[in-house]
């Protein structure tokens, strides 16, 4: 057989996945083949450590979220390979199958936008490719699916409901939460001095967060930095807050008068909150010890919730709150700090209605009738 077919049909029975000196070496087995010179590129480990040295250009708590993803799976797992021999067939895809075995989805794909971004930067100083991106001629990167988590938007009832479960310690917090719609970290960043009650209408002014890992920094973007109306009822929540106290003093201050730890807070609030507000007072869970605290009432009364809403979607509850009450879009986009209305359209956009009684009549007026005795199908 010639030598260049037999190349060939070796190459394509290995989907090309063969360099020329093995190909050499399987046609020619006394042929002597060099071994390959030893690469001169970082390994990933090192390279890691660089790109995360140079990486200025973001939050303190975002590069601290890169520090921790890239230290335990990605320098964990892939740290010792060099960057220009990095390869989706025999190191990322096995890799990834690794992640969805022991991770959620959403991890996975936050490790894998983590790495693609490293690699990004060695391009083109030490190979010409990111193995990461997309391959061409496919739709995706093979990651698990998401499955999107659904909103839960509260009722009026079913607010009050979980606000008379939780404990006084965070009662205000949660009321806030409702009527403001601040994020968790921006209600726990929020000081006296910007809470502004004397003006015409009260407002609290979004000026820091309280990040992770329980340091303060600033909104991410412009938007985020805004001023949010108070209804009168939250005024007077405001005014007792704030009453004697002084302007750098945090508003929402854990019971030793310090920084909430969002974790903590869960834990010994929130949760047991949420463990309450789900059991009917007639008819309580039949459960008991430490285990089943957290057991849900199974009837049919409205006196109890029937799922477990997240903290954030008290933010959610709070903008249906808003579109029932009519108000525009644009005013509910710079009231929840989004960059884009588009944002705020995606997410809460179907709560909108379809069309109230006025309209309908109007679109009846312009639709033609149809007469009764033509809805039949008989001769003509």
């Amino acid at each position: 057989m010639d030598m260049a077919l037999a190349a060939k049909l070796l190459a394509e029975s290995r989907h090309h996945r063969i360099t020329g000196s093995e190909v050499k070496a399987a046609l020619d087995p006394k042929m002597i083949i060099a071994p390959p010179l030893p690469s001169m590129t970082p390994t990933l480990r090192d390279w890691v450590e660089r790109w995360l040295a140079l990486k200025i250009d973001v939050a303190a708590s975002t590069h601290a979220e890169y520090t921790r993803l890239l230290h335990h799976r990605v320098i964990g797992d892939l740290g010792g390979l060099y960057v220009d021999q990095i390869s989706r067939f025999d190191h990322l895809d096995p890799w990834k199958a690794s992640l969805s075995k022991d991770l959620a989805a959403a991890s996975v794909h936050k490790y894998w936008a983590v790495l693609c971004m490293v690699m990004r930067d060695v391009v083109p100083h030490y190979r010409p490719d990111n193995p990461l991106d997309r391959p061409p001629g496919q739709r995706g990167n093979g990651l698990p699916k998401l499955t999107p988590y659904r909103a839960y938007f509260l009722t009026t009832e079913e607010a009050q409901i979980l606000l008379d479960a939780c404990p006084e310690q965070v009662r205000p917090l949660i009321q806030a939460a409702l009527g403001t719609g601040m994020r968790l970290g921006e209600l726990l960043g929020l000081r006296v001095g910007s809470v502004h009650l004397d003006g015409p209408l009260p407002t609290v002014r979004v000026e820091q967060t309280l990040q992770g890992d329980g340091s303060f920094a600033e909104p991410k973007t412009d938007a985020s930095r805004r001023s949010i109306t108070l209804t009168g009822g939250l005024a007077e929540l405001f005014a007792g807050l704030v009453h004697r106290r002084r302007r750098s003093d945090l508003v929402f201050a854990a019971p030793r008068h310090g920084p909430w730890n969002a974790n903590n807070l869960r834990q010994r609030f929130w949760y047991p909150a949420l463990a309450a507000a789900q059991r009917c007072p007639e008819h309580p869970p039949a459960s008991s010890g430490r285990a089943d605290r957290a057991a849900a009432s199974i009837c049919d009364c409205s006196t109890y919730l029937y799922q477990r809403p997240r903290f954030h979607d008290l933010r959610h509850s709070h903008v249906a709150f808003l579109i029932d009450a009519d108000w525009d879009f644009y005013a509910i986009q710079r009231r929840l700090g989004h960059a884009s209305i588009k944002t705020t359209f995606d997410i809460y956009g179907h709560l909108l209605g379809y069309g109230d009684e006025q309209h309908l009549s109007q679109l009846e007026l312009r639709l033609p009738t149809v007469a009764a005795a033509s809805m039949g199908c008989g001769p003509r």
